[in-house]
């Protein structure tokens, strides 16, 4: 029987220890589900390829004059190894458009990481669907209909759109979730992470309260790093219970440089040390937020109550 107990107790231990394993950034992509759809390649996109440009870093496009297509086509030129684009989320990248009809650049960044273009995938449109699938680090092709760049009548061709994927955000946090703490208000989250609160009737803490909601697996933030941080955000007025502003409405998660302190001084406060992933709760004094100043819809003097994703972060 005290072997048998043994065996057991040894079995439970093991299983513990497996289950408390540190999770990686790697893990939070992986639990994404898509949300649109996959993207459609096809015979005419793969007629196009890129070669190096002397002098510049701007990649030549190579491609036969007149390619068109009936809807969206991509192809991977190379692949990255980052994790995956799922949709309603931002991502950064590098871009050459040109005009398949001519073969003429329109558009294009430097390719240095300098000039970096971020753009937000909104579920539903051509872009979220064209890219998604597609790697953190890949370079791929796009070939778009004339019907869609608008190139109509006689030798109408298509636009070509060349992006090098540099990073790819979280679309909300993911990781370990905790429990509120009593007296503060209470989040509650919608299928997408979209968060809403219900506020306690009870007055406003006079110091800055942090909660850590969801404890993230990623790298973690924090002033003197040189760090670009993207967050979600949603902001409250406590005396009201109003909210003010919120970047999921927007469809615009916030890039700000965690160095050059572009925010206020509760949520500086409040977000460093956290880590990519993690969703916190900040309540802000008026000592740390805006104030006895007006702020637009925001009263003097007024305590701010912040639930904040932290979805990426760039050197």
């Amino acid at each position: 029987m005290r072997k048998i107990i043994a065996v057991a107790i040894a079995l439970l231990t093991a299983a513990s220890l497996t289950g408390c394993a540190p999770h990686s950034t790697k893990d939070m992509y992986s639990s994404l589900s898509p949300q649109c759809g996959s993207y459609t390649s096809g015979t005419a996109v793969k007629k196009i390829s890129l070669t190096a440009t002397a002098g510049s870093p701007v990649p030549t496009v190579k491609a036969p004059l007149g390619l068109d297509s009936k809807v969206i086509q991509t192809n991977v030129l190379v692949e990255g190894n980052g994790p995956k684009i799922t949709g309603a989320q931002s991502i950064k990248f590098d871009f050459v458009e040109t005009d398949a009809a001519t073969g003429t650049v329109v558009a294009h960044s430097g390719f240095e990481g300098k000039d970096l273009q971020t753009q937000f995938l909104k579920k539903g449109t051509n872009l979220c669907s064209a890219l998604s699938g597609v790697r953190e680090g890949s370079t791929v092709a796009l070939l778009v209909p004339s019907s869609i760049v608008g190139n109509t009548g006689k030798g109408a061709a298509g636009g070509i759109f060349i992006f090098k994927i540099a990073k790819v955000y979280l679309p909300h946090a993911v990781g370990d979730e905790y429990s509120n703490q009593g007296g503060l208000p209470t989040v509650i989250r919608a299928t997408t992470g979209q968060p809403t609160i219900q506020m306690p009737k009870t007055a406003a803490p006079k110091s800055l309260k942090v909660v850590t909601l969801i404890k993230g697996w990623g790298e973690k933030i924090s002033l003197g790093h040189g760090q670009q941080v993207m967050i979600h955000y949603v902001g409250w007025n406590w005396a009201t219970g109003v909210k003010f502003d919120s970047s999921w409405d927007n469809n615009a998660p916030m890039d700000f440089s965690f160095e050059k302190k572009q925010l206020i001084a509760g949520m500086l406060t409040g977000l460093d040390g956290a880590t990519v992933g993690s969703q916190l709760l900040l309540v802000i004094p008026p000592s740390l937020g805006y104030g006895s100043q007006t702020m637009g819809s925001i009263p003097p003097n007024s305590t701010l109550v912040f639930v904040v994703d932290i979805l990426g972060v760039q050197k």
